[in-house]
């Protein structure tokens, strides 16, 4: 079972074991979602398991799901940078490793029967071994409210937070977090504070800007100021920066898989201060037409993600461009931070393709005046030819 550690895993674990009747087996990863996995892994035991994996899968999730992200620019709906929909199919992965290890012929998630985390991790498990029964409590068991189920832990003693907000959820990993319930249900009243985990307030960050060098290698971020480090360690020293200048906020409505909106509070200060980066130096390497239809394709690549299509043929067939795209966006970009806003304020690579001379409106030389007027001319033809035979709006 896919344990977390939070209130829905928990009782569904125990609710495994007594109404079900099952061994349960915890797997808790940790892709940096910055709990204490120790005290998860007891709260696991003490709610029955049987046994518990906690895997470190901190690296594999940046490199083989979130880079993988970055490079394609996905962004749901041109907002949210994926940090729980990309996790999902890692989590999915892992559950069927453990379960072929363990002789198991089932597997179990805690996902609520109206999210799309129920579809992310049962499609995944489909494609990776369709003889596996995925069991999901929470469209199973009696419980209608988060208080019901509050109560059921209450009453088996289950080792639960004395401050489980009754309807409020949260999940966070290395490349962000996603909050959602609760007050924010009504679209018209403002996030509380509490809401934010990584962030700070922009209007009460730093009056000083900060920047910071990234480097790439082929749309890979492998360096902070010239320091070189593990993408679990450059994701978690950017998120501290950019987090503490408020960087990553994104208060959204999102439209769910079942068809339905729902209000959505993000935060990923070191996605969005890499997706910029990344954008400045792709702007800088890569022709126009590439970049224009690279955006086509982000848009699709997006969707795969957030709809539960991760193990699929066009996604991977996806990546393959996408990387493909990347083999020349190699450089540095340098970005600033400041109240909330990132913005990349210098970028340099050995493979762009900006020539400064012929840029330069203000020079002549570079192409000469005869070739300007010849492409002109051919640019003209459409407009002339409609001149003649319509009258353009004014």
């Amino acid at each position: 079972m896919a344990y977390s550690g939070g209130l829905d895993t928990t009782a569904a674990l125990h609710w495994l074991k007594r109404n079900r009747g099952f061994k349960v087996i915890a797997v808790c990863l940790n892709i940096g979602q910055g709990a204490d996995l120790v005290d998860a892994a007891q709260r696991a035991i003490d709610s029955g398991a049987d046994a518990v994996h906690v895997p470190d899968l901190r690296r594999a999730f940046l490199k083989q799901f979130c880079f993988k992200a970055l490079r394609a620019q996905a962004r749901y709906e041109g907002a949210y940078l994926l940090s729980a929909a990309l996790s999902r199919p890692l989590i999915a992965t892992e559950l069927v490793r453990f379960a072929h290890e363990e002789g198991a012929r089932h597997i179990a998630h805690g996902a609520p029967p109206k999210g799309n985390d129920q579809f992310r991790f049962e499609c995944s498990a489909a494609a990776l071994d369709p003889a596996l029964t995925v069991i999901a409590p929470l469209r199973e068991w009696e419980f209608k409210t988060r208080e019901q189920i509050l109560e059921y832990a209450k009453a088996n003693r289950l080792p639960i937070s004395t401050d489980v907000l009754p309807t409020f959820s949260s999940d966070r990993n290395l490349w962000g977090t996603r909050t959602g319930g609760g007050i924010l249900d009504d679209p018209n009243v403002e996030p509380p504070p509490e809401v934010y985990q990584i962030t700070v307030d922009p209007k009460k960050a730093p009056d000083e800007p900060a920047q910071v060098e990234i480097e790439f290698d082929q749309g890979e971020p492998i360096s902070l100021d010239g320091v070189k480090m593990s993408a679990e360690e450059l994701v978690s020293k950017l998120e501290k920066l950019a987090g503490k200048h408020g960087i990553g906020r994104v208060d959204t409505m999102e439209n769910r898989i079942l068809g339905f909106k729902s209000r959505e509070v993000y935060e990923a200060p070191a996605a969005t201060v890499l997706y910029e980066a990344h954008n400045a130096l792709e702007q800088l390497t890569q022709d126009n037409e590439l970049y224009a239809f690279k955006q086509v394709c982000s848009q699709r690549y997006s969707k795969c993600v957030y709809d539960s299509q991760w193990f699929t043929t066009l996604r991977e067939s996806l990546d393959a461009f996408f990387k493909e795209s990347q083999q020349f966006v190699t450089g540095k970009v340098k970005v600033e931070m400041w109240k909330g806003k990132v913005r990349a304020i210098g970028r340099s690579s050995e493979f762009s393709i900006y020539d400064r001379e012929k840029a330069n409106i203000q020079r002549p030389g570079g192409i000469p005046a005869g070739d300007i007027e010849g492409y002109l001319g051919l640019r003209k033809i459409n407009q002339m030819t409609r001149a003649f035979r319509q009258k353009p709006k004014v």
